[in-house]
């Protein structure tokens, strides 16, 4: 294949690259750790333009070590045709965005008190916080001394108003936060409610608080949504019995490699699969992390799952066709990962590869034909003979990881 470049160790040189190359097996760390990969080390993106350049360097064995070749190297033959990789990641359950409710108060005033903490679970109709703001102690007073002046309510009756007034009354009452029964008592008992309450609107827990106790609220900012006024949000909550998502992350140059509907594995605690699908792909890239994101519908899940927790992930990619090589065989260099293939008893060549996919055993590279042996053991002590013999100038700049 091509020109070839020869490189032969000198066996006086064997000894010390022994040590060498047993102290490097014991400190090398492999890259990927709890299933969770990061496939750019390998280039899993390259083009056919980024492809290696046929040919390589040929490593030949000294004298002293072609008696033990079998003991020290492992081969694996590299196989054409079709695997389905996995790109395995992380990811995060998170609150269905579709099933989260803000807790809005409509009147400025001042936090009393708040009655719940993020993560607790909370019944409709539930106290979330009271609220102090005087202009509503003012208006029920103002309507009790309404109510106590007759001559006002003579003058309304003969006018017919009356009726009409002490409606709108309530109703201004009700849009200060009172309840029926609440009304009912200031007017029956002249009992003023001293706080606004801010009640859950359904069941569900707390996901976020924006006030404390002693908090200044200012709904001056309402907005129009949907043709309602809301006010300044003071808690955010989530509605029971809504499934779960599991926000996911990989880097940003393997966002194209998702779509909606792609399968996905999520391994959960004690054990437990579920089978999934994508189903959306965000559009941004977290600043925090600088990771692209998707979200998975957990759906009914047979073990309940906590927002915030980790779950490893596992993205079916689709079916993919070439040459495919054991992980093990690519020597995962910082620049150009490398694979040795053994050409006859005592020569191998370095052969440098793109890595353009991966499965949870195999990698399908570029820049090895089906049918060769690569390396699979050993791959680190022929790297040593290789820099030996090749000197300063054998890829000085290249960081190697045994894979």
């Amino acid at each position: 294949m091509g020109t070839e470049s020869k490189a032969a160790v000198p066996a006086s040189a064997w000894l010390w690259l022994a040590g060498l190359c047993t102290g490097a097996a014991l400190v090398a760390m492999p890259l990927l750790v709890a299933g969770h990969s990061d496939p750019r080390m390998f280039g899993q993106n390259a083009k056919a333009a980024d492809a290696p350049a046929a040919g390589g360097s040929e490593v030949r064995l000294p004298a002293g070590v072609m008696g033990r070749e079998q003991s020290l190297f492992g081969l694996a033959r590299a196989e054409a045709g079709s695997q389905t990789p996995t790109l395995q990641t992380y990811g995060l359950v998170v609150p269905n965005s579709q099933a989260m409710v803000d807790l809005n108060l409509p009147v400025s005033g001042q936090v009393k008190e708040v009655y719940v903490r993020v993560g607790d679970s909370v019944r409709k109709g539930q106290p979330v916080a009271a609220i102090f703001n005087p202009e509503f102690i003012t208006t029920q007073r103002g309507y009790l001394e309404f109510l106590k002046n007759e001559d006002k309510l003579q003058v309304l009756r003969e006018e017919g108003r009356l009726p009409n007034y002490l409606k709108d009354a309530k109703e201004n009452l009700g849009w200060w936060g009172m309840s029926e029964k609440q009304i009912a008592d200031l007017i029956e008992h002249g009992k003023v409610v001293e706080h606004i309450m801010l009640d859950a609107p359904a069941d569900g827990f707390i996901t976020e608080l924006f006030v404390q106790p002693g908090s200044l609220v200012n709904a001056g900012d309402r907005t129009m949504k949907q043709f309602l006024v809301i006010g300044k949000a003071v808690a955010r909550m989530v509605a029971a019995r809504t499934p779960h998502w599991v926000e996911g992350y990989v880097y940003p140059d393997q966002r194209a490699l998702l779509r909606p509907g792609l399968p996905v594995r999520l391994s959960l605690p004690d054990g437990w699969q579920l089978e999934r699908r994508i189903i959306q792909v965000l559009p941004d890239v977290e600043p925090a992390t600088q990771r692209a994101r998707f979200l998975v519908d957990l759906g009914q899940t047979p073990v309940p799952l906590a927002v915030g927790q980790t779950v490893d992930i596992g993205l079916r990619l689709g079916e993919r066709n070439g040459v495919w090589v054991p992980r093990e065989a690519v020597l995962a260099q910082a620049l150009r990962p490398v694979v040795y293939v053994r050409l006859e008893p005592g020569r191998y060549r370095r052969t440098p590869v793109a890595v353009l996919d991966e499965s949870s055993a195999l990698l399908r590279v570029q820049g090895v034909a089906a049918g060769e042996n690569v390396v699979v053991a050993g791959k680190m002590m022929l790297e040593g003979f290789y820099r030996i013999a090749a000197g300063s100038g054998a890829d000085a700049a290249d960081h190697h990881h045994d894979h």
